[in-house]
């Protein structure tokens, strides 16, 4: 008997995934971010709990998933190299949130909304957004400037990243997420 091809088993992982992701969802919508354990999900989801960690490091990882470098690193590299470093900031914010189109949009504007019903959530968030900034920050070290001015350009940068969403989900994405940025970044750009 031979083994399934490495496009079946990515598939397959995908669809695991994306069950896993699916079940969390509506169990946290139904039940609260803080009502549901990862044995619960697991469970719902008709996988075990080690396959659930093997998907997702944590439960808030559902809600609040991590960027990979790769992705940061194109969205950065498509800005001007000879922009300031706080308005190639600005620009790859508008770019990475106008790639959610469509049902992504629906699903950010979902977890965003669980966010803010959630204290110990917006809590994570700022933890997940100094993470990405470090991130960032390590990408754009060989930047001409003092590291420390990279890393509050950065910071703040993340910070009203932060603040987009959570506004766009507490009006319950009522203003288009597009407006909401504009808005925050403004805001950001006149101190």
């Amino acid at each position: 008997m031979t083994s399934p091809c490495p496009d079946h088993r990515a598939r397959r992982r995908a669809q695991t995934h994306r069950r896993i992701y699916c079940t969390a969802m509506e169990l946290f919508q139904e039940r609260g971010f803080e009502g549901v354990t990862v044995g619960q999900i697991a469970a719902a989801a008709q996988v075990s709990v080690p396959t659930f960690y093997d998907h997702f490091p944590s439960k808030e990882h559902v809600v609040l998933p991590m960027p990979e470098r790769g992705d940061l690193e194109r969205v950065l590299a498509a800005q001007d190299d000879g922009l300031t470093l706080a308005e190639r900031m600005r620009r790859a914010i508008l770019a990475w949130l106008g790639s959610f189109r469509g049902q992504e949009r629906e699903e950010l504007l979902d977890r965003w909304r669980i966010v803010v019903r959630t204290p110990g959530l917006r809590t994570r968030a700022a933890t997940f957004e100094r993470a990405t900034a470090e991130m960032i920050v390590g990408l754009v070290q060989n930047e001409p400037r003092p590291a420390v001015a990279a890393e509050i350009v950065v910071t703040a940068s993340l910070s009203a990243y932060t603040q987009i969403l959570v506004r766009w989900a507490e009006g319950d994405g009522q203003r288009p997420l597009e407006d909401v940025a504009a808005e925050v970044l403004a805001a950001l750009h006149e101190l």
